[in-house]
């Protein structure tokens, strides 16, 4: 069997976000033109115009983890490849690379995978590393590999995002199986904040082709960025402290 035949892409996206989805796509197929997975949006009622593009249309707009649940219920293979649409790509995805880590899926049949990273997991072998059983940030929505049944099991209706990378992470700590790479399968930029194009990725000259004057969205303020980049920060100090640490300032 083909190693990558097991995996499917989605883009996880709603209607009110269809504005970005020209930006998600054009620096996904520049950095990733040799993607051998077939690529799913997850929206509502919109469809993006582009024949690599299946759409996966969940209706009406009830919660994050409720379209999330819905959509993967429309796919057929065990593993999913979850991406969000305002994570635009800015390096080339090895394939190489790749082609190891979904051979590694194969022989390992781990429940989940992530693909960029945080925090230092604990050695298992040369390729990728294991995430203790009981830390934050367990079920983190950054770029990642799912086994689709444990996902379908620990989503929740009714919750954001946020709420799955805080409360979902509960659930999973009844779960194994939860590895992470030590070099990064997928280097993005965050384009969108709360809402809001950042204002750094939307300056003149940006790889994105983007307009600030030609935006139907909102910008960041200064002030605004400077807040996210004193967040970020912070999240990259937090990242680095040992995984007893990272739980008992998390549990402030």
């Amino acid at each position: 069997m083909d190693k990558n035949k097991n995996i499917d892409l989605l883009v996880i996206s709603y209607d009110g976000y269809s504005d970005i989805w020209d930006t998600f796509f054009k620096s996904f197929f520049h950095y990733w033109k040799e993607c051998p997975l077939d690529i799913h949006l997850l929206s509502n009622e919109k469809s993006y115009n582009h024949p690599q593009v299946h759409p996966i249309k969940v209706g009406q707009d009830i919660s994050w983890s409720d379209n999330l649940s819905n959509g993967i219920n429309q796919l057929k293979k065990d593993y999913v490849l979850i991406l969000l649409e305002d994570l635009f790509l800015n390096q080339k995805v090895s394939m190489t690379y790749f082609n190891q880590l979904s051979n590694w899926i194969i022989h390992n049949n781990p429940n989940y995978l992530r693909l960029c990273i945080s925090h230092k997991p604990e050695y298992f072998d040369e390729l990728v590393g294991r995430i203790p059983k009981i830390t934050p940030y367990k079920t983190s929505t950054m770029p990642c590999i799912w086994k689709r049944s444990t996902l379908k099991r620990i989503l929740q209706k009714g919750e954001s995002a946020w709420e799955f990378e805080i409360k979902g992470t509960k659930r999973a700590y009844e779960y194994d199986g939860f590895y992470a790479v030590y070099n990064d399968l997928i280097s993005y930029n965050n384009g969108v904040i709360k809402g809001k194009w950042r204002n750094s990725i939307l300056k003149e000259g940006n790889e994105y082709g983007l307009n600030i004057n030609t935006t139907s969205r909102s910008v960041m303020t200064p002030f605004e960025e400077w807040i996210y980049t004193l967040r970020k920060f912070r999240s990259i100090l937090f990242n680095r402290l040992p995984n007893g640490l990272r739980l008992v300032f998390k549990r402030q």
